[in-house]
Order: structure tokens, then C-alpha cells, then sequence
């Protein structure tokens, strides 16, 4: 089985948040992650745990990015054949990594665990197409859950192939934040290539929803979904997802 994660770790002044997660891997040892690159998008200082698993390079911005320009830089520093994503504020209470490989050396492109809360209960990380309708139904409290073949996995936590990575040009860097893991899987399943949504693996997220508390990350979520609604690619995969044809989508991690 092919192995070796780079794994992209964005800080956003989330320094102390962050320790968590670097702990957890200090803790863990996944015997598959080869390299981590932190990028520290304000000025923040890291401290590294001792015993870290793997070699750790810390990236300073001098100018603020986007989720996608920032996990497109840590690209170019990945020589590994899997690339990961992950959110400072995701904790691992067990390594997820060797099942969401075994679903890409199967042959998907992508890949992502199941997410659960800090109650430990199960986050909508595995989505529908997201529409205006689903917008609305949200902001009332309503949603609709589909978890056996999603059309988008949340970006808090993606493992690529990074041949496929290439391939896609990563994430589309129109989108400052929010929506860049929409747009990335619908590219990837209209190109041909399979996203899996793998439940037997469980990392834990703590929400911020950054976005339903303060102006400027509402105002960036409201503008990447218009320009995701508006791109050629939505209305591309709300077609092909409606068609009567579908191929699968998703592929269930088994054991070796």
C-alpha cells in the first residue's frame, strides 16, 4: 500500500488551539505522516511539542491568504504521494489516517473521516450539493443529511492523492474562504475520480462558525457561495449529480 502524508496545518493566531492538535500527534504517532507544514497566516509564535513524529517547517506570512492560496503554497513543499488538510482546531483521538488511504489506494481522490463534536456527536461534514435551498433551511435550524454517498466533504480535515491534487491545480484561489472544498470535490468527480466519505475513521472538530458571529467571515461565506453558485462548475455537477446515470461517488474504506 502506497503511504506517506504531507500534512497542511493554517493558523490563524490559533497558536494555543493549535498545540492541541500537535500534541494529539505527538500522542498518536501516525506511522504514515512524513512531514507537517504549519502556516501562520498573523504574526503568532508556534512552539513545537517535544516528539514530534515527523519533521515540522513553519511558514510565516508576511500578507494574509486565502484557505486555498495557503494550502497551495504548502503544496509546492510537498514531495510525498498523499497531501492532507486539516484545520488547527481538529483533534485526533486515534490515527484516522491508514483507513482514508486504504479508500484512495482503492481509487478515490480524495478522502475524509467522519467529524464529530466535542460532545461527540456527528458534524454534517458529509454534505449535499449545497444550494440556496440548503442555505435557508439551515439558517432555520433544518437540514438535509446524507452520509452513505455525499457531493462534498468539509475542509476541515481532506486527504488527497497528490497526483490528483496536481491534477485539480488545488484549490480554486477565488475563494478567499469557505466553499474551496465544494468547488474541489465537484472538479474532482466531474474529472472522474471517486470522493470518500470514510466513517470507520473519527477525528473531532470544535466549531468556531466564525461566520454566524462576525461581519467580515459572514460577508466572505455569503460571497464564496455566489461565486460558487455562479460558476460553471455548480451548475456542471447539480446536473450530473441529477442525471440518471450516476456513478458512485464515494468508496467505503474495507479492511485489508
Amino acid at each position: 500500500m502506497e503511504s506517506g502524508i504531507c500534512l497542511s496545518i493554517v493558523s490563524h493566531g490559533q497558536a494555543p488551539i493549535l498545540r492541541g492538535l500537535l500534541d494529539d500527534l505527538v500522542r498518536v504517532r501516525p506511522s504514515s505522516l512524513k512531514r507537517v507544514i504549519i502556516t501562520c497566516n498573523t504574526r503568532e509564535v508556534v512552539e513545537l511539542p517535544q516528539g514530534m513524529p515527523c519533521p515540522v517547517e513553519v511558514v510565516h506570512n508576511e500578507v494574509a491568504a486565502g484557505f486555498g492560496r495557503n494550502h497551495n503554497a504548502a503544496f509546492k513543499r510537498c514531495a510525498e504521494p498523499f497531501f492532507a488538510v486539516c484545520n488547527p482546531d481538529i483533534r485526533f483521538s486515534e490515527d484516522p489516517f491508514p483507513v482514508l488511504l486504504r479508500a484512495l489506494n482503492a481509487g478515490g481522490l480524495l478522502s475524509a473521516p467522519a467529524v464529530v463534536n466535542t460532545s461527540g456527536e456527528l458534524e454534517d461534514s458529509a454534505r449535499h450539493l449545497l444550494t440556496p435551498l440548503d442555505v435557508l433551511l439551515r439558517r432555520f435550524g433544518r437540514q438535509r443529511v446524507e452520509y452513505a454517498r455525499p457531493a462534498w466533504l468539509a475542509g476541515m480535515f481532506l486527504v488527497f492523492r497528490s497526483d490528483a491534487f496536481q491534477r485539480l491545480n488545488g484549490f480554486d484561489e477565488k475563494f478567499f474562504m469557505y466553499c474551496e472544498d465544494a468547488d474541489i470535490c465537484a472538479r474532482a468527480v466531474l474529472q472522474g475520480g471517486g470522493i470518500a466519505y470514510c466513517p470507520e475513521a473519527t477525528v473531532v472538530h470544535d466549531a468556531r462558525r466564525a461566520s454566524r458571529r462576525a461581519f467580515r467571515p459572514l460577508l466572505w461565506h455569503v460571497s464564496s457561495l455566489l461565486k460558487f453558485w455562479l460558476s460553471p462548475t455548480f451548475w456542471a455537477y447539480l446536473r450530473y449529480l441529477r442525471s440518471d446515470n450516476v456513478r458512485p461517488t464515494v468508496f467505503r474504506s474495507q479492511s485489508p
